[in-house]
């Protein structure tokens, strides 16, 4: 396995954090508290495991018209949020891990070596349950020619933040009706998600998938990075920002079904970072 490099004399203890809030909107809202957090001194590198309930979460720059059966979503009681990375839609439920790492940024890279190196994490722990992953640039991994993970990432001068999402036991149709250009939609000039097959691991495997799996992951991670895990609460400070950013930004329908807002207020607030496409 590849291993990240990280600023020498970098502290090897990272932050675990596992914690999954009702609301996919509470959840992305701690997902930037984090990322904003990594302006703190001194800072902790972090990982974090969670999940989400039956969403969709459109990528900072689109159309959620474009992306999304809006009518099919509202019929099935799937939320629809709008994340503060870029990229394509994709769909949640308790059937999807999300990893997410925050990161101090201390040395030059590119955004192929982050996405790849950060898809072996997942593709180590596929190889564990027996399944080759391929990674697909720029930031897939596949199974038998199917997507069974994503993801997507912010940088700024300081820190690096990505997170993905791993296709456990996903309800895939459920996830094809959502991901579809609701009626009467004719087009957009927002950035489009890419359309593959999709599978899950439980699928690939043909039998359920044991609780051991985050286990594994968090051990690849530690091999990888050469970190130690502990266990972590949130901080003061990062739960006042999720709060913060919660009642201000998602929690409101502008600001995950307008993209032309959000690309506003993304120019006021998200200046000290770029966003990367899925």
């Amino acid at each position: 396995m590849q291993r990240m490099v990280i600023a020498k004399g970098a502290r090897t203890e990272w932050r675990l954090i596992r914690l999954s809030h009702p609301s996919v909107f509470q959840n992305l809202a701690l997902e930037e508290a984090l990322a904003r957090s990594s302006a703190s001194t001194p800072f902790v590198p972090v990982i974090r495991l969670w999940r989400n309930p039956p969403s969709v979460i459109v990528g900072r720059f689109q159309d959620v018209a474009a992306e999304v059966d809006v009518d099919y979503c509202e019929r099935s009681r799937i939320a629809i949020a709008r994340r503060f990375t870029g990229g394509g839609a994709v769909f949640h439920d308790y059937g999807s891990l999300n990893i997410t790492i925050v990161m101090p940024r201390s040395e030059p890279f590119s955004i192929k070596e982050l996405y790849e190196r950060n898809a072996a994490l997942i593709i180590d722990v596929l190889a564990h349950r027996g399944v080759k992953g391929e990674f697909v640039p720029p930031n897939s991994i596949y199974v038998n020619a199917k997507k069974i993970s994503g993801a997507a990432a912010a940088v700024s001068r300081s820190y690096v933040f990505w997170h993905a999402s791993l296709l456990v036991s996903t309800d895939t149709l459920k996830l094809k009706h959502a991901l579809a250009p609701s009626s009467g939609f004719k087009r957009t000039n927002s950035i489009r998600s890419r359309w593959h097959p999709v599978t899950t691991l439980t699928q690939t495997l043909g039998e359920p998938v044991d609780d051991d799996l985050e286990e594994e992951l968090l051990k690849s991670c530690s091999m990888m990075f050469g970190s130690r895990m502990e266990q972590s609460e949130l901080l003061d400070h990062e739960i006042r920002q999720m709060e913060q950013l919660y009642e201000e930004k998602y929690s409101l329908r502008d600001w995950n079904w307008n993209q032309h807002w959000s690309r506003g207020l993304g120019r006021k607030v998200e200046r000290a970072h770029t966003t990367i496409a899925v």
